[in-house]
């Protein structure tokens, strides 16, 4: 089954709504700057109401250690996902699971991956310019390459383009967020529901397919 995270989460609605279609981890951004940024002790709160089995990610982009350490340490979430600069030994000292999250625009920036073999999981994702742009990166820089931890597929994912980015990179998980709102950390659930619909529907032509 592909793992779907959900991303940007800022309300309590919407945590309930993810958590009923079954996705699998729900993001909460503490980047200072970000739309959809929550401050710490809101994203605690939000954690809180996640249902057992969903895991909680926050989410931080060059965090001092004391922010890094305060995260990890408040027991609120099960995965780190830290999307800038982050070196592979605060990465490998962050004292939990960490997405290592990569922005991609050409070879070079999948071959930083290599350095961050302590994450649990890479998550590649489009740069910001690119995604104001309102396109994706280009898949095809994934055709053929293998890496040390599973990855995470995102950067402008909903039920338009779901499908053939699945077919073409088969990612171990997807990270659905700009794709699937209607405003800026407002959910869409319609699209939500439609984009998991995607991703399971998927999962079943694959496991037909190997059957």
């Amino acid at each position: 089954m592909t793992f779907i995270k959900v991303c940007g989460v800022t309300r309590r609605q919407d945590v309930d709504a993810a958590a009923g279609l079954g996705v699998d981890a729900l993001g909460f951004i503490l980047v200072e700057g970000s739309p959809r940024r929550v401050p710490l002790e809101e994203a605690v709160s939000l954690a809180g109401s996640v249902p057992a089995g969903i895991r909680r990610v926050a989410v931080m982009m060059n965090p001092s250690p004391g922010e890094l350490a305060e995260a990890a340490a408040c027991g609120a979430f099960d995965l780190l996902q830290l999307h800038g600069e982050e070196t592979p030994e605060m990465v490998e000292g962050a004292g939990i699971d960490v997405i290592k999250g990569l922005s991609v625009s050409g070879p070079a920036d999948l071959e930083r991956a290599a350095a961050y073999g302590a994450a649990r999981y890479f998550l590649f994702d489009s740069r910001k310019r690119e995604m104001a742009k309102g396109s994706v990166f280009d898949h095809e820089l994934l055709s053929g390459r293998t890496f040390a931890r599973p990855f995470i597929l995102a950067g402008g994912l909903g039920p338009d383009n779901l499908g053939d980015a699945l077919v073409a990179v088969r990612p171990f998980g997807v990270d659905l967020n700009s794709g699937v709102e209607d405003s800026p950390g407002v959910k869409d659930i319609g699209r939500l529901e439609k984009a998991v619909a995607v991703v399971r529907g998927f999962d079943e032509t694959e496991r037909g397919e190997r059957r």
